[in-house]
């Protein structure tokens, strides 16, 4: 029952794992042009509060397919009621969103830069 119990914690540890970002796709970092930062500024006024966020960050632009020239980076913000980090991660090819998902693993990988965004906190209606 006990070696049972412990092979049960065992792979429900191990399904939680997730691989980092490979290294090819961090070395690709650049950080965010202004036109990145304004285009997610417009996507989100007006459906959310101004001056919600407390704290709010950009990372770097990262090529995540090479073949099919389709980027990525992520913002993290805080908001004064929820201290904690909220992660998304965005997908752009050809300069246009196509795809946003929320605490992505990756987002959270120590080697990603992040860079303050004031456009962020400081947005208004």
């Amino acid at each position: 029952m006990r070696t049972t119990l412990l092979l049960c914690a065992a792979a429900i540890t191990l399904a939680g794992c997730q691989t980092p970002a490979p290294q090819s796709v961090l070395d690709s970092q650049r950080p965010p042009p202004n036109s990145v930062k304004r285009e997610y500024v417009d996507a989100l006024r007006g459906t959310i509060k101004p001056g919600i966020f407390e704290k709010a960050e950009i990372s770097s632009v990262v090529l995540l397919d090479p073949e099919k020239q389709i980027y990525a980076y992520c913002t993290r913000t805080a908001e004064h009621a929820y201290p904690n980090w909220s992660y998304f991660d965005l997908t752009l090819k050809q300069n246009m969103i196509m795809g946003v998902s929320k605490n992505d693993y990756r987002c959270r990988d120590k080697r990603l830069r992040y860079y303050d965004f004031p456009e962020l906190r400081n947005m208004t209606y």
